[in-house]
């Protein structure tokens, strides 16, 4: 049993519904039962997932032989206010059109023209 209610299943369908916000609080507010934020920052800091882990998981979807696209997207998440997130770096934003501080992520998608799949998600380091 895990130590922590948040587990890989639900960690997991929130990354592929969700299209804008992919934090641990963003998660505990779409959660029906109660889930703490922190809650989720421990799980992930206790977890190690590799984009194999999670190719592994979603080659059995993919059709490679049908005509798709990967596609790559890289988000700044705007922590401008937050001095003691360790994740945190200086960072160009293309919406702010000025350098801010903010947390890197890196989207990884697989679309076939009827389906999308999640291949990897990533807080990016600098």
């Amino acid at each position: 049993m895990s130590v922590y209610p948040c587990i890989k299943d639900i960690y997991k369908t929130f990354l592929q519904v969700s299209s804008v916000r992919y934090s641990g609080l963003a998660l505990s507010e779409v959660r029906s039962s109660p889930l703490s934020h922190d809650t989720v920052s421990r799980w992930l800091k206790s977890r190690c997932f590799r984009p194999k882990d999670l190719w592994r998981l979603v080659q059995p979807s993919i059709d490679k032989k049908s005509p798709c696209v990967l596609i790559a997207d890289d988000t700044l998440i705007a922590k401008t206010r937050s001095k003691k997130i360790e994740m945190v770096h200086y960072q160009y934003s293309g919406n702010e059109h000025d350098v801010i501080a903010g947390i890197g992520l890196v989207n990884l998608r697989w679309h076939n023209l009827t389906t999308v799949e999640s291949i990897s998600t990533r807080v990016s380091h600098q």
